[in-house]
């Protein structure tokens, strides 16, 4: 029994979560420690370079997709408003011709009046393929997203985790409709068993 486990008895009851997953082996590599990295800021930690001497992958290229044309997009940004505030609906309506003059590369969808899907209150989609789109749209967000609230998350092939487990927020978040995620999820399972 593990140190966890006998601290709290449920312990043995909780599902294995898995752990997040390097592009390289961790075995056998030196423990981390909290020394302080000396051309740091002071307060960060000094981190080991990478075994193979490289930046990440993830600065250059997503899990899929090459960032062409037909990629599948890595990530969706989904901005909903109040739909009974005019102010709201007046904001994401600037927001949205921002977003289309500001990153006309980027794939936008409608603008959406009303519920659609799993969405129950109007938004627009914006989907990214490469990081660099990540980061600049992502920050470009954080500082012009006013009263909306974003929604990113990623297109693994597993809907209902995409948009809950795997997702993030900027404001508040929208309860989605998970339950036609889940569908979506199991007709796709069994297509892919037919």
């Amino acid at each position: 029994m593990s140190a966890s486990s006998s601290a709290n008895p449920l312990a043995s009851f909780y599902p294995d979560i898995g752990a997040p997953s390097a592009t390289f082996s961790t075995e056998g590599l030196e423990p981390l420690s909290y020394e302080v990295n000396p051309a740091g800021d002071g307060k960060s930690v000094r981190n080991h370079p990478r075994p193979d001497g490289k930046l990440s992958p993830f600065y250059h290229k997503m899990w899929h997709g090459d960032g062409g044309p037909n990629s599948k997009p890595w990530v969706d940004f989904h901005v909903y408003h109040q739909p009974n505030n005019p102010n709201h609906v007046q904001y994401a309506h600037k927001l949205y011709e921002a977003v289309r003059r500001e990153f006309p590369e980027l794939r936008t969808y409608r603008f959406f009046e009303g519920p659609l899907g799993p969405h129950p209150i109007p938004m627009f989609e914006i989907n990214v393929c490469t990081p660099a789109e990540l980061g600049a749209l992502f920050t470009w967000m954080m500082a012009n997203r006013g009263p909306c609230s974003v929604l990113i998350h990623p297109n693994t092939g597993d809907e209902a985790n995409d948009h809950t487990v795997r997702a993030t927020w900027m404001g508040d978040k929208v309860p989605l409709d998970v339950d036609l995620l889940r569908a979506v999820d199991a007709k796709h399972a069994a297509d892919r068993s037919a």
